[in-house]
């Protein structure tokens, strides 16, 4: 996907969040009888707009698309005409203030589940989570799992497929609960011994295989792709080798062959493959690669997967009405504690903070999942959506939860924040989302060199 096109589903993934979190206040300030002057999406110089209603509101897009506003008439931001007093954001109750500036991130979380039934009751495709590999040594084998288990449950909680397999086990371990799973063997259900919460690297990219669980990609030897100019590609090697050893040592699955290829930077490696039915050596060498203070080899091959060994494996998940509402509101529910224990675990260094990502990691994440079908994308917007409702909800002056935060101690002490305090706190609060935003962005840039 070109640069041009990653670049407008970024917009177009912002743009669908940040409007229905502007609805929000909207829709909430007009039932609450507060005039709104402006409905914006984006920030800067307005590229088209219109104003129309009976308060002859204007809506325009501008030309940041990184945010929005909602304007409403306030007695602190310009003068207000006597007969329009009653309408001003300033002069509302306590408690309609609150529900206005609390608006935006609840229709967060309400796109979430809609984008959550859309996905629940169109129907989703996985892998169904059936164990392909069980690495020697590792966690899986210390608790009994074998290959081709299908595993059933993880907690109790019913698993489809891999995807929810992995989601359920990092809920689960963000909230320091031991994992145990239920796997399907020989048409028999067995539980399997407990795993530990603190065998679970939450850091890590592919949690289930730090357990040592492989799924079916795994179990082949053969080269399905070659990336030209790459260490492999320049080696020789073709697409539907074989390799049955590197160094002399028999490789049993493709993760083996990873695993070796990586800890070999810069290292010359003696393959034995298998090409046409005739068997011969090869000689590679893996090129160094840098990332996130790791180094690592490369080849740039990846493996063949039979086409029917793919429709095997491959479902369709997929719920009735009542049903998808159920699960929709419970994915929420679930991505939002997960999301709390991530940050919560972020504040007491438990997690890296490189984990966090800026628009430009956004904006890769929303072109692969854009490219994956629309129940990526959905899910993805989700999954953002119930991040930029939590993040507005967090005690930062300048966000949705710092106003709240002030609605509060107004509440307690009977009286507004002097404006005094309450403009050394917005520019604290500048200078924080301001760091946090460079931040992120070092961290996408850091991705991108290494």
């Amino acid at each position: 996907m070109s640069f041009i096109d990653t670049i407008l589903i970024f917009i177009l993934t912002i743009s669908i969040i940040v409007t229905f979190h502007e609805y929000g206040h909207y829709i909430a300030a007009r039932l609450c009888g507060v005039k709104v002057l402006e409905f914006s999406v984006g920030f800067g110089n307005k590229l088209i707009g219109k104003k129309f209603g009976s308060d002859n509101t204007e809506y325009k897009i501008c030309a940041l698309p990184l945010g929005g506003y909602v304007k409403m008439l306030d007695e602190r931001e310009g003068k207000v005409n006597d007969f329009e007093k009653d309408r001003a954001f300033n002069n509302q109750s306590l408690l309609k203030r609150f529900i206005i500036v609390f608006s935006g991130p609840l229709f967060n979380f309400i796109l979430a589940i809609f984008f959550y039934f859309l996905i629940f009751s169109s129907g989703y495709d996985g892998f169904k989570p059936k164990v392909g590999v069980v690495t020697p040594k590792s966690i899986a084998q210390e608790v009994s799992m074998s290959p081709e288990d299908i595993i059933y449950t993880v907690n109790d909680k019913k698993v489809n497929t891999w995807s929810d397999v992995t989601l359920q086990i990092v809920k689960l371990s963000s909230e320091e609960k031991d994992i145990v799973f239920e796997v399907l063997r020989d048409g028999e259900l067995l539980k399997l011994d407990t795993v530990g919460h603190e065998n679970i690297l939450l850091d890590q990219n592919n949690i289930l295989e730090n357990l040592g669980i492989l799924n079916f990609i795994n179990k082949t030897l053969k080269i399905g792709y070659v990336e030209e100019g790459s260490p492999a590609y320049n080696s020789g090697l073709k697409t539907e080798d074989k390799i049955i050893s590197v160094n002399d040592y028999e490789v049993n699955n493709w993760d083996e062959i990873v695993n070796i290829v990586k800890k070999n930077p810069g290292n010359v490696l003696n393959l034995y493959i298998l090409r046409n039915e005739k068997y011969e050596y090869l000689k590679v060498t893996p090129e160094l690669i840098k990332k996130n203070d790791k180094e690592f080899g490369r080849l740039g091959i990846s493996p063949f997967i039979e086409d029917e060994e793919i429709k095997q494996n491959r479902i369709t998940v997929k719920y009735d009405f009542f049903e998808s509402i159920k699960l929709s509101f419970a994915k929420t529910y679930d991505f939002t504690l997960l999301t709390l224990n991530f940050i919560f675990k972020l504040v007491k260094g438990e997690v890296s903070a490189k984990s966090i990502s800026g628009p430009v990691g956004i904006a890769g994440y929303a072109s692969d999942s854009f490219k994956s079908g629309y129940t990526s994308f959905l899910g993805l917007l989700a999954m953002l959506s119930i991040s930029i409702g939590i993040l507005n909800l967090l005690p930062i002056p300048m966000l949705d939860g710092g106003h709240l935060m002030y609605y509060l101690i107004e509440f307690v002490i009977r009286r507004p924040i002097p404006e005094k305090i309450q403009l050394v706190f917005q520019q604290v609060g500048v200078t924080f989302l301001i760091l946090l935003s460079f931040f992120a962005l070092y961290n996408d840039l850091i991705r991108i060199m290494l």
